[in-house]
């Protein structure tokens, strides 16, 4: 039997628009918002107005590799989380963001999809105050601790059982340090580092006591888990890692913060 030739057009056209239909289902759609916490050296704006730091690197590279179009903000931590976990509409861009593991109770519904970075946390003392092994970080008195660093930090805090006072940012609380009114800041070294050589306080703290490793992941909310721009940044973020250009990132932010350059 002969196939009439206008059949044998609409099925190849139907064959051709159905692989389409697959493909496009399958193809990040995009834009989406990008958001990194707003910290000295992770993420911060530079003289032009523009968002730079590690995670700020990081995140385009990522955004380049997955070849996902997206805008990169930066949020205090408390924010970011809270913006990961509003309920995203389908009208408006898909969010995700750079976070810190392991997270709170409340934060149990955001999606971890890839780690970024891992980075070294520390107990800084104010003078006087020893600090040289985990049972001295157990009878410190009150520890400063960002608000920001809170929300990954608790299982530590409660860990070592310190008594911790929550601060508006990183500078408050290293001055609070500096002044005796509290016995010691938690922290990222290198951030920690940042901030006291940028507020003169280098010369005015004590002991410093290496914790833990903290690790960084890139993070998408409850609702973005099935979405195409989900495994197009997961599979590029796991890539870039694995080839060892996240870590390359860093090294520069992390050596200059280490020698106060």
């Amino acid at each position: 039997m002969i196939l009439d030739r206008r059949a044998l057009l609409f099925a190849l056209l139907a064959m051709t628009a159905s692989a389409k239909g697959r493909a496009q289902a399958r193809a990040p759609t995009g834009p989406i918002r990008l958001l990194v916490p707003e910290l000295p050296v992770l993420g911060t704006w530079n003289a032009q107005g523009l968002p730079t730091g590690v995670m700020v690197e990081q995140a385009q590279s990522i955004l380049d590799r997955a070849g996902v179009r997206g805008t990169i903000e930066l949020l205090p931590g408390v924010r970011l989380y809270t913006e990961l976990l509003r309920d995203q509409g389908s009208d408006g861009p898909k969010t995700y963001g750079m976070i810190a593991l392991p997270l709170e109770a409340r934060h149990q519904a955001i999606v971890p999809l890839a780690l970024t970075m891992r980075a070294t946390v520390v107990a800084l003392a104010r003078r006087g105050v020893p600090l040289a092994t985990p049972d001295d970080l157990r009878r410190l008195g009150v520890v400063a601790v960002s608000a920001a660093g809170i929300q990954v930090l608790t299982p530590l805090i409660q860990h070592y059982g310190l008594s911790v006072q929550a601060v508006p940012s990183m500078v408050n609380g290293l001055r609070m340090v500096a002044r005796g009114r509290v016995d010691a800041m938690l922290g990222i070294a290198s951030v920690i580092d940042v901030v006291a050589r940028e507020d003169g306080l280098a010369d005015q703290l004590g002991d410093r006591l290496e914790i833990t490793t903290m690790e960084a992941w890139l993070a998408g909310g409850p609702t973005t888990q099935d979405a195409p721009e989900t495994a197009a940044l997961r599979e590029a973020a796991e890539a870039l890692y694995r080839e060892g250009r996240l870590d390359a990132i860093a090294r520069p932010y992390f050596h200059k913060a280490d020698n106060g350059s």
